[in-house]
């Protein structure tokens, strides 16, 4: 990168010009070095969020760095700068919303349950994010089903969805009642399902309304067949 590259980075995004394996390291000491450090890192949020969105309302092949720009206010050198490409920072975009699907779920405490009451709490607390979060799987299937979609990308998704299926596994397997990871992914694909069939309704309706019969036929098979 040239200086000329460098300056248009902005004081938003530009973090000094360190290599790009640099970036991740810990802020400068220097005060105003740290003010822009700091800067830097909460403008790549914002344009990670602003980039969910954009992709959940247009599809991926909609969304293009002229746009991310504009609607952020950064400078089309700035996001090449910082992110490298459109692809990495979908990639990034597509990790980030895995991360907090994870984050908001929060099923590690589920182990410290009666199995039944797992079962109760994983399908109410899907149920909660996707009516607080309606967009979340329109970003996933956008990207997945687009055939824009790097291969990088599609990487991220597949991992992130064998790691929701771990997750599972071990919040609601036992010694007594294990879940398998066939099972996980079928319990996964019940929630993809009731989205869907949710959100193609118009998404107005209580979504444990579509979610009610997944669960009831789930804990039919894992708990009565204990």
């Amino acid at each position: 990168m040239n200086s000329a590259q460098e300056g248009a980075a902005g004081p938003d995004l530009a973090l000094d010009a360190a290599a790009p394996e640099a970036r991740t390291e810990a802020p400068p000491a220097r005060t105003g070095a740290t003010t822009k450090y700091r800067r830097g890192l909460e403008t790549r949020q914002r344009v990670i969020e602003l980039t969910k969105s954009l992709i959940a309302e247009h599809g991926y092949g909609e969304v293009t760095l002229d746009r991310i720009s504009a609607h952020a206010g950064v400078a089309k050198s700035s996001l090449l700068w910082h992110f490298g490409s459109k692809e990495m920072l979908l990639a990034e975009a597509a990790v980030s919303l895995f991360q907090e699907i994870e984050i908001s779920l929060g099923l590690g405490d589920l182990q410290d349950m009666p199995v039944s009451q797992r079962v109760d709490d994983l399908f109410a607390r899907v149920a909660d994010y996707f009516t607080r979060h309606p967009e979340t799987k329109g970003i996933v299937l956008s990207l997945l089903f687009s055939g824009n979609t790097p291969q990088t990308v599609r990487e991220h998704i597949r991992e992130s969805w064998a790691g929701h299926v771990r997750v599972m596994v071990e919040a609601l397997g036992t010694a007594d009642r294990p879940l398998s990871a066939d099972m996980g992914r079928v319990l996964l694909a019940l929630f993809h399902g009731c989205y869907c069939h949710w959100y193609a309704n118009g998404g107005q309706e209580d979504i444990s309304l579509y979610l009610g019969p997944a669960k009831e036929m789930f804990r039919q098979w894992f708990i009565g067949a204990a």
